[in-house]
């Protein structure tokens, strides 16, 4: 009798439980769900729709990727340049504003090759007041505006003491520069730092470049500078022993003109950037655009003092020439007046 009165309880569970969706649907419960559910389902091709128009152009993305790749890179060769060019302007070896007694005179391989010359040189004074002898042997022959023999003299005595004290006029003449260049003051690059690494403004990173760029072959010419002057100072003897004989006399021209417009010039290209530091403050407009046009002005002052040594080449004339001529005249007038004392 107990297994018949919980039958009925237990089918009416079971039959609850069992029902299908249609029968929740017609829950009045149920339906806000529903209804909600369906709606929800058909605005979302609407928005999915309406979202496609706010997607980026592939193409301006690529192209944003592109140049900010190329501003990463160029700003990257930018710095290194930048480290470069201020480690060599903040150092001892500075050759652009000065020309260091360390890497000129007073350098072990200099002095040692000028020391070689000179011995050559020395030996060779032999052989020059042979040629001399026999130019005045053949003067009147030949009607050769050749020395005679109170010229020559003096001529030899003066270039033996120019052979043994070459490098010490060299230094004298490198020093002074170095002195003129110091009481100008201290000369930077004129736009140095508009030429900054970190910007994010492709012009403004290919401007920046292109200063730096020009700024290293500012270096570079310095450097080529700073070579010439210790080979001619290595070469002096032979070069000053020419001045003794007429047909050698257009070589130690040669090397006086090269020797004095290669440190002359030093003096001129830093009062260019001297003068291009003032220019930058006074000429650079205080616009929005003016960190640009700086550093296009700097690159403009760097071309003009790149120009200055082929602009003075030949036009500062022979570096010895009022020395050789004063002292010759000083021997000369001398030795004239024990000649005439001996009469």
């Amino acid at each position: 009798m107990k297994h018949c009165l919980w039958a009925p309880i237990v089918m009416a569970l079971l039959l609850s439980f069992l029902r299908t969706p249609s029968t929740w649907a017609a829950d009045p419960s149920d339906a806000p769900a529903t209804v909600v559910n369906a709606q929800t389902q058909a605005g979302a091709p609407s928005d999915q729709s309406s979202a496609g128009p706010g997607l980026p152009d592939p193409r301006e993305l690529v192209r944003d990727v592109f140049d900010q790749a190329m501003v990463d890179l160029l700003n990257g060769i930018s710095a290194a340049l930048k480290r470069v060019i201020a480690g060599v302007m903040g150092s001892s070896l500075n050759v652009i504003t000065q020309t260091p007694p360390q890497a000129s005179y007073n350098n072990g391989m200099v002095r040692s090759l000028w020391g070689t010359v000179r011995t050559i040189a020395n030996s060779a004074l032999l052989l020059v007041a042979l040629v001399g002898a026999f130019n005045l042997m053949v003067r009147d022959h030949i009607g050769a505006p050749y020395h005679d023999l109170m010229e020559l003299l003096p001529r030899l005595a003066l270039g033996f003491l120019l052979v043994n004290t070459s490098m010490s006029w060299g230094q004298l003449v490198i020093d002074a520069n170095n002195l003129l260049c110091q009481a100008i003051g201290q000369a930077q690059l004129p736009g140095w730092q508009g030429a900054d690494a970190g910007s994010q403004l492709l012009a403004q990173v290919i401007a920046a470049l292109i200063y730096l760029i020009t700024s290293l072959l500012l270096l570079i010419q310095s450097l080529m500078r700073l070579a010439l002057i210790d080979v001619l100072l290595a070469v002096a003897p032979l070069a000053l022993l020419c001045w003794v004989l007429p047909q050698t006399q257009s070589w130690a021209r040669l090397w006086s003109t090269t020797f004095f417009g290669g440190v002359a010039t030093q003096f001129v290209q830093v009062l260019a950037l001297k003068l291009g530091g003032s220019l930058m403050t006074d000429l650079t407009p205080m616009a929005g655009d003016a960190a640009l046009l700086a550093v296009f002005l700097g690159i403009a002052l760097l071309a003009l003092t790149l120009k200055i040594p082929s602009l003075m080449r030949g036009q500062l004339g022979d570096g010895l020439g009022f020395a050789r001529y004063f002292a010759y005249r000083q021997i000369a007038a001398s030795m004239e007046h024990r000649g005439r004392g001996g009469e």
